[in-house]
Order: C-alpha cells, then sequence, then structure tokens
C-alpha cells in the first residue's frame, strides 16, 4: 500500500494544526447534539437541533437532509424534526455498517450546514472503535473537491487540504489496515491533487505494485481500475486492469456491471417505441431491481424506473392490458409508479384524452392495486404519499363509470389529504356523493368547497340546482352563497388581485377569429380587455377553461368588458379545431388564432395558461401565468380584477 508516512512527517506541524479528531462534542454543541453521546450500530438514536440562540429560532418546521457513509458508500435519508421545549428533536436508527452521519437542516427558509464544525457524527462499534470507514469518510466529507463522487453536504467553510485528507487515511489504515483497497481512491485522488513528482511518483509505483499482485481479488482490482479511469485517466493502464478483471472474473460483478449497463443502452439507442418497450421488457426481465445495483446504476444512469414507465406506455397504447399487468404489477423501486400512473394513466386520460374512462380503467386498476400493496406492507411515509396524490385521479376514473363505493375509498382519501382545498379533488369527492345518494354529506361537501372558494363549474351548478328545489325558487340563493364565502379569503384573493396590479405598455395585436372576423387591439380603447393565451395541447389551459366561462358569463351583459381567447404555440391551422372544440364544449368563447404566435411573442407570452388584462387606456394591468384549479376562484379573480380597473375610471 502507499508509504504516507513519510509525506506526513513532513507535512508536520502544519497538518496537525489545521485539523483534528471530530468528538461528538465538537459539533457544534450549542445547536446539535446526539443521544446517547457515543452512538453505536444498531441504537435508536435522538438527534437533538437547538436553535434557541440563533437567528432562526421562531422557525415552523424543520427538517434535515442525512448522507451517511455506510459499507464504504454515500447513502442518504431524510428526517422530520418535531418541536418539543428546548429544542427540535428526530429519532434514528443506526444502520448496520453505518460508520459516519452528517446533518443539513432546512429550518422554514434557513438552510444550515454547521458551518466548518459541521453537523457530523462518527459511529462506534461494540469494541468502541469508530466502525470501519469512519475516519476515512470523515476526511471525504470535507474534500469533495477533491474526491470524485464525494457529496457536497458541508459548508465550504470546514473544506480542507489534500494534506488533511492523507491524515484520516492514514488514521483509517492505523485501525483497520485491512482497509488498504477501501482507501486507494481517496489516497489517490489526494495525491493526484498535490501534483508533486513525488507524489505522482508513489502513486503509480503503488499502484503498479498492486496490480502486480497474484492473488487480487476482484473489488481489488476494480479499485485499482478507478483509479487508472477516474483519477489518473490514463486510459492504456485502465484497458489492461479491466482486460485481466474479464480474464479472471468472467461472471464477477464487475462484468455482470458492465452487461446490465450494455443491455440498458439498447433502450436508450432504440429507434421507435416498440423497439424501445421490446428493449425495456428484456432488462427487466434479465435484471430485476436489486438495491445492491442502486448505486452503480445511479452511477451510470441505469434506470428501473424509465424501463417500466417506457414498457407502461407502449403496452396501455397497444392496448395490451396482459403484457401491461405483467410488468407494471411487479414494477420497483416504488417511485416507478408515479412515472407509470403519470405516463400511463394521467396522460392518455386526462390530458390528451385518447383513451375514456372505461379504457383506461383495468390499466388504472393495475397500478392502483401496486400502489396499494406498498402502502399496506412498508411503513415508509413516501409509499403512502404515493398513493394519496394518485388517489383522487382513480377516483375519477372510477366516478365515471359509475363505480361509486369503490371511488368513495380514493376520493375520502385524497379528501383526507387535502381537506376541500383543492377544487379538482372536491369536484370528484362530490360526484362520488351524489352517485352515492348520500345528500347530507354531499350538500356539506359543496359548501364546504363554496367557503373555500374550490368549487368547480359543475359543483356552482349543482348548488344552485339543490337549492332551487328545496326553496322552489332562486330567491335569497345570491344571499346564500354570500353567507357561505369565508371573509378571510374574500380578503386574501382582493389582497392578492390589488398587488397583482402594474401598469405596462402593451404590444397589442391584429387576429382573426375562429368566424373569420379581424379584431384589432386598437379599436377596443376605452373597453377592458380579458385575454387567455392557450393551445390545443395545454392540459391546464383547457382545464381552465370552466372557470373563465363563468368569468365571461357574468360580464356577458357588459358591452365595456371582452373577453379573448388566443390560440397560441400550435404547429398548424387550429382553426377547423378551436371551432369543433368550443361547440362540443359549449364555450361562448371569441378565440383569435395566433397561427404563427407573433402576437402572443410581442406580448411577452412563453409559458401558457396566460392571462392579461388590458385597462381602457390599451395599457397592460394584469398579467398571471398558470392555472391552480379553481374554477370559482378564478371567475372571482377575473371579477376583482375588473372591478378594480372599472374603479380607476
Amino acid at each position: 500500500m502507499i508509504d504516507m508516512s513519510d509525506i506526513i512527517k513532513k507535512l508536520g506541524a502544519i497538518v496537525l494544526a489545521i485539523c483534528y479528531f471530530p468528538n461528538p462534542g465538537m459539533a457544534q454543541e450549542a445547536t446539535f447534539s446526539v443521544i446517547p453521546e457515543y452512538p453505536k450500530e444498531g441504537d435508536t438514536i435522538q438527534l437533538v437541533y437547538d436553535i434557541r440562540s440563533t437567528p432562526w429560532k421562531d422557525a415552523t418546521s424543520v427538517s434535515a437532509n442525512l448522507t451517511g457513509y455506510q459499507d464504504f458508500q454515500w447513502v442518504y435519508d431524510d428526517l422530520v424534526f418535531e418541536k418539543t421545549d428546548s429544542a427540535w428533536v428526530a429519532s434514528y436508527v443506526v444502520p448496520d455498517k453505518m460508520s459516519l452521519i452528517n446533518l443539513t437542516f432546512q429550518a422554514d427558509t434557513v438552510r444550515d450546514q454547521g458551518g466548518e464544525m459541521t453537523y457530523s457524527y462518527l459511529i462506534s462499534g461494540d469494541g468502541g472503535r469508530q466502525v470501519p470507514g469512519a475516519k476515512l469518510g470523515w476526511g471525504m466529507l470535507r474534500t469533495p473537491h477533491i474526491v470524485r463522487g464525494v457529496p457536497y453536504v458541508v459548508d465550504t467553510a470546514a473544506y480542507k487540504t489534500d494534506a488533511v485528507l492523507l491524515m484520516w487515511v492514514k488514521y483509517e489504515l492505523q485501525d483497520y489496515p485491512q482497509n488498504r483497497f477501501k482507501v486507494l481512491y481517496a489516497a489517490a485522488s489526494a495525491l493526484k491533487h498535490m501534483g508533486t513528482t513525488e507524489a505522482l511518483g508513489k502513486l503509480n509505483t503503488e499502484l503498479a505494485a498492486l496490480d502486480g499482485m497474484p492473488d487480487i481479488g476482484e473489488d481489488e482490482l476494480v479499485q485499482v481500475l478507478q483509479v487508472y479511469q477516474d483519477v489518473l485517466q490514463d486510459s492504456a493502464k485502465a484497458s489492461l486492469v479491466e482486460a485481466r478483471i474479464r480474464n479472471e472474473y468472467p461472471t464477477g460483478q464487475y462484468v455482470t456491471d458492465q452487461q446490465r449497463l450494455a443491455d440498458f443502452k439498447l433502450v436508450r439507442e432504440a429507434k421507435t417505441q416498440a423497439e424501445c418497450a421490446r428493449a425495456a421488457m428484456d432488462f427487466v426481465d434479465k435484471y430485476p431491481y436489486t438495491e445492491k445495483d442502486r448505486l452503480f446504476n445511479e452511477k451510470h444512469r441505469i434506470s428501473h424506473i424509465d424501463a417500466y414507465w417506457i414498457i407502461a406506455v407502449h403496452t396501455s397504447m397497444e392496448r395490451d392490458l396482459d403484457a401491461f399487468e405483467h410488468y407494471v404489477s411487479k414494477a420497483e423501486p416504488y417511485m416507478a409508479l408515479a412515472n407509470i400512473a403519470y405516463r400511463a394513466i394521467y396522460v392518455p386520460f386526462e390530458a390528451q384524452q385518447l383513451m375514456d374512462a372505461a379504457e383506461i380503467l383495468p390499466y388504472a386498476r393495475v397500478v392502483m392495486d401496486r400502489l396499494n400493496y406498498y402502502k399496506d406492507n412498508f411503513e415508509r411515509e413516501e409509499y403512502a404519499q404515493l398513493y394519496y396524490s394518485n388517489a383522487a385521479l382513480f377516483a375519477k376514473i372510477l366516478v365515471q363509470n359509475k363505480l361509486y363505493d369503490e371511488a368513495f375509498v380514493y376520493a375520502a382519501a385524497a379528501q383526507d389529504k387535502t381537506e376541500y382545498q383543492d377544487a379538482d379533488v372536491n369536484d370528484t369527492y362530490v360526484r362520488v356523493l351524489e352517485g352515492q345518494g348520500k345528500a347530507r354529506e354531499l350538500q356539506t361537501a359543496l359548501e364546504k368547497s363554496y367557503a373555500l372558494n374550490q368549487s368547480s363549474a359543475y359543483m356552482l351548478d349543482l348548488m344552485k340546482a339543490r337549492y332551487v328545489t328545496a326553496h322552489g325558487s332562486e330567491a335569497g340563493y345570491t344571499a346564500y352563497l354570500q353567507g357561505l364565502k369565508d371573509a378571510t379569503k374574500s380578503a386574501e384573493l382582493k389582497e392578492k388581485v390589488r398587488q397583482a396590479l402594474i401598469n405596462e405598455a402593451f404590444a397589442g395585436f391584429e387576429l382573426y377569429d375562429q368566424h373569420g372576423n379581424l379584431v384589432r387591439s386598437a379599436d377596443l380603447k376605452g373597453k377592458i380587455i380579458v385575454l387567455d393565451y392557450w393551445a390545443s395541447w395545454c392540459a391546464p389551459c383547457k382545464a381552465a377553461f370552466p372557470g373563465m366561462k363563468l368569468a365571461v358569463e357574468r360580464f356577458q351583459d357588459d358591452e365595456n368588458v371582452l373577453f379573448f381567447f388566443i390560440d397560441t404555440q400550435e404547429r398548424k391551422d387550429m382553426k377547423a379545431y378551436v371551432t369543433k372544440y368550443m361547440e362540443e364544449n359549449n364555450y361562448p368563447f371569441t378565440v383569435l388564432l395566433d397561427t404563427d404566435s407573433k402576437a402572443s411573442k410581442a406580448a411577452g407570452v412563453s409559458a401558457i395558461p396566460h392571462k392579461m388584462v388590458i385597462g381602457p387606456d390599451g395599457r397592460l394591468r394584469f398579467s398571471e401565468v398558470g392555472y391552480m384549479g379553481s374554477a370559482s376562484e378564478l371567475a372571482d379573480e377575473i371579477s376583482e380584477m375588473v372591478r378594480l380597473l372599472k374603479a380607476e375610471e
């Protein structure tokens, strides 16, 4: 192994003056501590973050990103802290072979990396010594600028030199001389970073000696190979070492990893969708997901997540339910299901409307069954979150198939998480209750949604119809609605609109509508103009139309308020499509066709949906991108914009 003793001796007092051994009490004890003070593998420890003396002492939430060095590999976890009388606390079970942990805290908007001292702890083993890798990890943690692949998680104030890294390599070897190959990459990185003739000479001499060992194992040869490839970038010597590995260990981990990489490249390089899906199927059949391959896969961008969503999209589009079920029912890791649910269910059903509810239902059931498997069998919050984030989508599909009792399970789960703050969830939940004939629960849901201004157009129509049925007429309906409104929410909306008020030049436009009429903005001076920039391919744009329809209807008798829906960012003339779409959906919209997108670009439009309000003087007074999902809130927002401009006249 590399003899670093003479290098360390020459550095002598300089090195000793700039490094120290980090016992637990030195890791910013005033703000961070661990109970017990000397944690061991398998311990359930308390991580205590005391911020009473910090500028962010009034933080309302605290979380942390945990970076660990476990069995000579970097691992990650997220922790949520709970507030006690004196500090924020989280529990953590120290896994087997975990040698070092480091925390980066997030307190509201403040990110705290611990400064020069860091929030790091070295883990002890049963004999009292640090776990193998602890001292090596501590050296590398503070030299990510030297050792490739080390995470950048500590403050730059904590960074150390190549000499300090070598010292911690030496300390590791003093405790565990058998780890000479484990420290090779870090030691080589430090010596290469030094760049002196002496340092590089020692490195090359040692590598030659190691490579010449007759009984060297596969793992050790791979360590030598990585130094030649990544540190020295010596392709000729790397090729010789690789050939030796393949010759001596033809069925070993290295050859297996390289073959897995080659097989996944076939997925990336496929020329057609069918070829891509076939390659993905072959890949997951040959290489089932396993956690032990994760680090290699991540480094080389091998993704089971990508393979599974590619398979799911292709088989669903081909209406091959058997193949879809065969693969999706065993999809892992669990995050593959997030991509599958979005790409194979949401996009064809909601965004592009390529499959109706009856067609998509059997595919949705497969995905939800797999989500339920993770939620019911593993106690990890992210599994439950993935389930809840898709529950509303599956409820909507079931509702449209009139399977109301089954839909209720998912709709209620989604509602528990959103608490009436999501208009789309509210709409689905209301339709479920209506289908089940639960009149009292239905009325409560309608009123709660309206109070928070999170109602769909369907819900508003239903509320009115139910009121008329109950009272025999519309008399008193407006007062009834006003009584439901949350005054705080209304005030917040008005303040939001007031804050959004601007006064800028507007480029203007001359565009034809879907009926062939030329519309010039210059001819509309003296009127308030509401513009909605959208496109046929934009799902959020279309989702906002019911709310915009409510707004249009509110001002349909006001000749001084006009609405135009500008179709932009299209690849071809959309006149026929626009005319048909508006008629089929009963939207009384005047659509202007910005076929070449020049008018939109001149107005500063890029992302859509984008709504603008032009004042009577022709100047831009409001400009807002996106749609938050509530038809009633959108209509109220547009109405408040118009009200403010009218008040200025």
